[in-house]
Parts: C-alpha cells; sequence; structure tokens
C-alpha cells in the first residue's frame, strides 16, 4: 500500500482512526500504531546535533517501515528547522522577517525551511504562524508572529506556503480563529478573538482566507474562541467554545463558509485551553472530533478505542471519519508521499547548503530596524567610541550566548568591550560602568513562551533599568538593542535616543545588528507593527496648540 493511494473501503476501521493521530515521537516511546502523523519532540530534537542526526532520521526509518500508509513527519519549524532541530538553521523569527516587507524574501524563508526539514524525513510543519498581533500583552504571538498588519501579512505569508509546499513541505497556517487579541495563554486556559465579525473578516479571517487561496495543506485550529460568529454555547459554562471544540467555527465557517479543504489538526491536545469544557479529557477529544477536526495532536492513548466505540455506536457518523481520512490521504498524495522509489531523506546539494547559509544572513540583516538615532550615536566608530560597555539583559538564560556573542563581535572591530549581565551591581559600580564607557549598550534578548507569561522583565530588572534612565547616570551615553520583543523601546526604553529592533535572540541577528550600528550595511528594515511615534506625537500637538 505504501506505493499507491489506498481506498477507504480497503481501510480497516482502525486504520482510518490512525490516520487522524498525530503521534508524539519522543526517545524510548515505543510505536506500537501506525499513525498518521508523527511529530519530533523531546530529546529527538534537543540531542539533534550534527552527530545526532542520524539518531533522528533513525527514529524517521523505524516509523516509515511500521507504516503501510507513509506517514506524515512534523514539527514546529517556525522560524526554520534550527528553531527545534539544533544542527540545523534557525532563521530570525517571524517579526524579523515582516520587518524585511520582502515577498521573495517571505518565499525563500518557506524553501529554506522546506530544503532542511527533507533532510531529516520531515514533511510537514506546524508553521507560519498567521496570527496578528494586534494587543502588544499577548503572550504567545509578539515577535514569534509577522505583524498587526493586514495588509503586509497577506503579502507576506501565503509566499511563505509558496516557498514550503514548491519543495514537497506541507504547510499550516496557525491558530485559527487568529490569536493576538487576548492578553491570555491557551497553554493555560481558553483564549478568545473578540474581533466583531465585520472586523475579523476584513482581519483575521482575511489571513486565513488567503493562506487557503494559496492552497495551504492545512490549518490548526487553536483553543480560542470567537465570541461574535453565531454558536452554541457550552452547556457545561454557558461559554463560547474554542475552535477545536466548535462546530460551527470549524465545520461552518473555516469548511463551509471559507470552503477550506485540507487537514484541520488541533493544537495540542494537553494545553489548559482545551481542557474541563467536558467531564473527562476522552470526551473531549471526541467533541473536538465530531466538531470538524480532523487530526488530533498528542491524543490520549484510549482515543482510538473512545473513537471506535463512538463510531461503531453511530455517535459519530462514518462520514465524518471518512471526510477527515479523505482530507489526509489527499495531502500525503499532494506531496508525493506515495510515489514509487521516494527517498525518505533528501541530500542538500553544496549550492543548496550555500544558498541556506546565505539566505540566513541576508535575512537577518534585511530585518534590523533603526527606529532612534537623535543624537548622531550611529555608525559606530572605535576611534570615536572606543569603549563600548555592554549590560545584557534576558529572563530567559540561553540566550545570554547570543549576548556574549555581542561583545565578541564588536572586539572583532576594534571596539574595548566591558560587558555585564544585567544584576543587582551596587550603585557605585553602576556609575564608574557609566563614567569610563564612552557608550553603554543595554541588549535585551526575549520570546514568547521563555518563560511562560507577558514578554516583561520581573525580579526587580524592571526597576533596575527605570533607574539607568535617571540622574546621575548619563542617559546621552545610552543606546539599546532588543533582540526579542519590538515594543521595549516604548516600554522601559522611552527616553532612549538611539534604538534598534533586531527582534531574534540568535547569532545571526547579533551579527546583523553589529555590521548595521558599525556602517557595514545599511539599516533595511521597516516596523511591522505599530509603535508610539514621538516625533509624530509632538508635531500633531504643536499643530494643535498653533490652531488655537
Amino acid at each position: 500500500m505504501k506505493n499507491r493511494i489506498p481506498k477507504l473501503e480497503e481501510m480497516t476501521l482502525r486504520e482510518k482512526i490512525y490516520q487522524t493521530i498525530v503521534f508524539k515521537m519522543e526517545k524510548g516511546k515505543p510505536v506500537n500504531i501506525a499513525p498518521g502523523a508523527a511529530f519530533f519532540f523531546g530529546q529527538i530534537i534537543t540531542e539533534a546535533d550534527e552527530a545526532g542526526l542520524d539518531e533522528l532520521r533513525g527514529y524517521v526509518k523505524e516509523l516509515a517501515e511500521k507504516c503501510e500508509i507513509p506517514p506524515l513527519i512534523t514539527s514546529d519549524f517556525e522560524n526554520g528547522c534550527g528553531s527545534m532541530v539544533k544542527a540545523l538553521t534557525p532563521l530570525p523569527f517571524m517579526m524579523g522577517l515582516g520587518a524585511t516587507d520582502n515577498a521573495e524574501t517571505a518565499y525563500n524563508y518557506g524553501k529554506v525551511t522546506a530544503l532542511e526539514a527533507r533532510t531529516i524525513g520531515a514533511n510537514w510543519t506546524f508553521s507560519p504562524v498567521s496570527d496578528l498581533n494586534r494587543n502588544r500583552r499577548n503572550p504567545l504571538v509578539n515577535n514569534r508572529g509577522m505583524t498587526d498588519d493586514t495588509e503586509l501579512a497577506v503579502k507576506m505569508i501565503p509566499q511563505i506556503i509558496k516557498g514550503m509546499q514548491d519543495h514537497e513541505l506541507s504547510a499550516c497556517a496557525k491558530h485559527f480563529p487568529g490569536d493576538g487579541m487576548d492578553y491570555r495563554d491557551q497553554h493555560i486556559t481558553t483564549t478568545y478573538n473578540d474581533c466583531e465579525m465585520d472586523d475579523w473578516r476584513a482581519t483575521y479571517g482575511r489571513v486565513f482566507a488567503e493562506c487557503i487561496a494559496t492552497g495551504v495543506d492545512s490549518i490548526m485550529a487553536g483553543h480560542i474562541g470567537l465570541p461574535d460568529y453565531p454558536q452554541k454555547l457550552s452547556e457545561r459554562f454557558d461559554m463560547p467554545l474554542p475552535a477545536t471544540l466548535s462546530k460551527e467555527l470549524i465545520t461552518d465557517l473555516l469548511k463551509g463558509e471559507m470552503g477550506f479543504e485540507g487537514i484541520v489538526v488541533t493544537d495540542a491536545i494537553g494545553m489548559g485551553g482545551f481542557a474541563g469544557w467536558y467531564p473527562t479529557q476522552e470526551i473531549t477529544e471526541i467533541e473536538s472530533f465530531k466538531a470538524g477536526c480532523d487530526m488530533m495532536l498528542w491524543p490520549s492513548d484510549s482515543y482510538a478505542d473512545n473513537l471506535e466505540k463512538a463510531i461503531l455506536s453511530g455517535e459519530v457518523p462514518m462520514e465524518r471519519l471518512d471526510d477527515a481520512v479523505t482530507r489526509i490521504l489527499r495531502v500525503k498524495e499532494k506531496r508525493g508521499l506515495f510515489e514509487e522509489g521516494r527517498e525518505l531523506f533528501r541530500e542538500l546539494s553544496e549550492e543548496e547548503k550555500q544558498f541556506i547559509k546565505d539566505f540566513q544572513q541576508k535575512c537577518a540583516e534585511q530585518s534590523i530596524t533603526l527606529l532612534r538615532n537623535d543624537i548622531g550615536h550611529l555608525p559606530l566608530d572605535p576611534q570615536k567610541t572606543p569603549r563600548i560597555g555592554i549590560i545584557a539583559v534576558a529572563e530567559y538564560a540561553p540566550a545570554l550566548a547570543e549576548a556574549r556573542l555581542l561583545k565578541e563581535e564588536f572586539e572583532k572591530r576594534g571596539f574595548t568591550v566591558e560587558y555585564t549581565e544585567e544584576g543587582r551591581a551596587p550603585t557605585e559600580e553602576r556609575l564608574r560602568f557609566y563614567r569610563e564607557n564612552d557608550l553603554v549598550l543595554y541588549a535585551t534578548f526575549s520570546r514568547a513562551f521563555r518563560p511562560i507569561g507577558f514578554l516583561d522583565y520581573t525580579d526587580g530588572r524592571a526597576s533596575r533599568i527605570s533607574r539607568a534612565l535617571l540622574p546621575p547616570y548619563a542617559v546621552e551615553k545610552l543606546m539599546v538593542v532588543s533582540f526579542g520583543s519590538p515594543y521595549f523601546g516604548d516600554q522601559y526604553f522611552e527616553k532612549v535616543q538611539t534604538y534598534v529592533n533586531a527582534y531574534s535572540m540568535l547569532a545571526c541577528s547579533v551579527k546583523a545588528f553589529v555590521r548595521a550600528a558599525c556602517g557595514e550595511i545599511e539599516f533595511q528594515g521597516k516596523s511591522p507593527v505599530k509603535l508610539f511615534d514621538r516625533k509624530r506625537y509632538l508635531k500633531k500637538l504643536n499643530e494643535k496648540k498653533e490652531g488655537n
């Protein structure tokens, strides 16, 4: 059956049910079913350095041998395969891509991801993130998403999808009906997109509609409700259900009104936003399938038994299962999984390896965005500001490896650099740091979900940052670069006169920032999100005064 598309009438009930499962592929976990898809997880990816890639491929090969119907192999390759598999290439975060405002760059972003994915046997990615970060307090989207601007999103996201799917990698637009409005996290609780429907159709709905028109293979249903859409409320709580449990949102809106014919996969079943809507997790999973979700991401061990019982009892019509399996098989056919002689792994040519390396650098360099250079610090010159003091600020400790790289990159260019990680230095030491350095560079590192919660600084960091802007510290010596949230310039450093957004706490972005800061390349990025424009505000204020 591996080399031909199975017919529904040839498949057993269990074979059909297994096609609806996205199995969590982790070290030491036996593969005792033939799932429709498997997700790289845990040590399989964290240990996949250059020496560990063959072991990762071994898991894929073992799974493929167990499956009569070739499985989809997936992971969250949101900013390139290196975002999950450390031996591969990480790309600037989606918001960094948005800052390039370049459709060709977006296409190649998808292409690079696809080329590397195929080297490890992956043929499906849970990306691109297609949410709009309209609420800057949203804890999950931020720089993980591209923008708050619908026009930019519909220009760029379909191109990412094309770049992926033109090169044998199924894409997945997520998270329907769209994250970025709520201030909460669906890992913990159900969240809501509270747009009125006219607004939703013009923004989030339009983005997903463009993804569908592009031919995206799959869409991830989020544990996110859309209250303004007419729907039946939860009987248990008299509240709108998340999309993962709403027939109205998945079957009526997404598949019906919007005409989506690909796979609808749930976000992870174990998340708090999915839990508790029904008396047990097992019942909730079946309700999700009934609502129209075709594949379950990491369902319970009893899911297959429970779905079989529900079908045999008539609770779930066989037509619902056949529709799901048809969608899954259709995507597998489109991506060539049934082709005779298809290789599990595709080797890269030397030309492709160089293309990937060059693209990572080019994308990072196109993204660096200069927001303020009010007193002319930039470009930096070791003859004018020979001593730079770097203060690295991060809630997520692993990011500090890139912070130390920042020091090395400036030293290569002839600067004398004093490096410190933001801490509880006594006042006299802080004063010395400012006094003895010609420029003090605050380098902030952040990303969604590292740690859980808002992208803010805690544990006294925020208050110590604020004191750095007060006398007797020399605010005119300050420069800030954010390798993460684009909003820190307004949130913590509104009075700092030299400010850059670099969006990604990655080595490629650190190197691109230093090149731009030293005048080796132009600052090319455009802010993909709305920020407070002080000059525009003051101009309007003055115009208003003059008018009076």
